[in-house]
């Protein structure tokens, strides 16, 4: 009886003990951006509560996905870059996305690098961490830039320059 116990009781051990195994080599490492090369279909929050979504901006217009924080400093240095050159970058749709930042932050960054009255700059929350989920984010600014045909293009994972989005997307 008591080897009947201890031979259950091992091989529930073992049994718990591949599941486990095998939940962690089911994980996948690669990030979704490396598997579909499309435009995502990202839902993004905007100040006035209604939703942007991504996949529905513009046909036939080239789109960079900039994942952002306020207070980065990369990050001010990218919208300064951007913000020089927007004459030449009118062709581009940018959306800018952060996560944790608030509104308010978002509307002072915004004006601050006098890119807030432009028609083809969005600025919204990810408010689901839908972004750096399907890009596998490590540090902002990140860039994902896509062509008028909506096919990645290339990712940037410290930002890029004008001169360098121009070449690739226009």
């Amino acid at each position: 009886m008591k080897v009947k116990i201890v031979l259950s009781a091992l091989l529930a051990v073992f049994l718990l003990g591949s599941l486990q195994t095998k939940a962690q080599n089911d994980y996948d490492s690669l990030p979704p951006y490396r598997k579909d090369s499309s435009l995502p279909n990202f839902l993004l929050l905007r100040q006035d509560s209604s939703w942007l979504n991504v996949a529905q901006t513009p046909k036939k217009t080239a789109v960079v996905i900039t994942f952002f924080n306020p207070d980065c400093e990369h990050c001010q240095h990218e919208a300064t870059r951007l913000a020089s050159a927007m004459d030449k970058l009118k062709k581009i749709d940018f959306i800018w996305a952060t996560y944790a930042a608030s509104f308010e932050e978002i509307d002072a960054f915004a004006k601050k690098y006098h890119l807030d009255n432009l028609p083809n700059v969005h600025f919204v929350k990810d408010v689901n961490y839908a972004i750096p989920s399907f890009y596998h984010l490590e540090m902002t600014p990140y860039m994902a830039a896509y062509n008028k045909k909506r096919e990645l293009v290339k990712t940037f994972p410290t930002g890029a320059s004008p001169e360098e989005l121009i070449k690739l997307l226009e």
